[in-house]
């Protein structure tokens, strides 16, 4: 499916057009490496959680792995970085995705939801959900699609804020859910938990560089609508964060 033939707009306001202007500035500021990784990817628990946990889920055999929700292909590119994987990144957000394209055409890019994916059973050795499921208030949709598309012995690989205590709550528009919770749910789909681990929120210079590229995106763009819809999202996610009711994890299903 082509970026352009996905014509689904509903994530538009909130991530479309600020993806696009982190696009922007990502190429503007001629970020290279890991420092563009870690532009495109302001995910809690990168990178050293990230990468225990996928530490945990890599030893499958060869075959496609999936950054679901990759957003502007952060994620994916570390995987390459780091493990040495080429990983399809899968979004609904079309200014994620044109962001992505405008990098350079280094990543192979799907347009389409995590709970709607354009990819046939059985054909992921690994998928990657990284900041995903707490946007979503039924995460039973979501592991069932994952299991529809995850190859026999595949792996999955969710890092997300889950909330710090045996309750899933919602702070609209965020779901923290309780990871029994989700375990209970992924034991439906025939999936068992193989890991479990928690982590700080991020290494210093990783929150820098994203902190840099957010402080230009305001300096540029303050008083268009989209950016104060984000900035709202973003300051009530803080509060919760600094509530200590959620806690970084990965969890490893298989």
């Amino acid at each position: 499916m082509s970026i352009a033939s996905f014509e689904d707009r509903s994530v538009d306001n909130l991530f479309d057009v600020p993806e696009r202007w982190r696009a922007d500035v990502i190429t503007e500021f001629r970020l290279r490496g890991a420092e563009r990784c870690a532009a495109a990817s302001p995910t809690p628990g990168f990178p050293q959680l990230f990468d225990s946990v996928m530490s945990m889920a890599s030893d499958t055999p060869d075959g496609p792995w999936l950054d679901v929700g990759g957003g502007m292909g952060g994620t994916a590119s570390w995987i390459g970085r780091n493990f040495d994987r080429n990983a399809i990144v899968a979004d609904a957000s079309i200014g994620s995705l044109i962001g992505v394209e405008r990098r350079g055409p280094t990543l192979e890019l799907v347009a389409g939801y995590a709970t709607s994916l354009p990819i046939r059973d059985d054909a992921v050795q690994v998928a990657a959900v990284s900041g995903v499921i707490s946007l979503l208030d039924d995460a039973d949709v979501l592991l069932a699609e994952l299991r529809r598309v995850l190859a026999p012995g595949g792996r999955i690989a969710i890092t997300d804020l889950w909330s710090a205590n045996a309750e899933t709550f919602r702070a609209e528009p965020t779901t923290f859910w309780a990871i029994d919770e989700v375990s209970r749910l992924a034991d439906r789909h025939g999936l068992s938990v193989i890991h479990i681990e928690a982590g700080d929120s991020s290494i210093e210079w990783w929150s820098t560089t994203s902190a840099h590229v957010g402080d230009e995106i305001t300096t540029r763009h303050p008083n268009e609508p989209e950016y104060a819809l984000g900035r709202r999202d973003l300051d009530h996610l803080d509060e919760i964060i600094d509530s200590d009711k959620v806690l970084p994890a990965g969890v490893v299903l298989g």
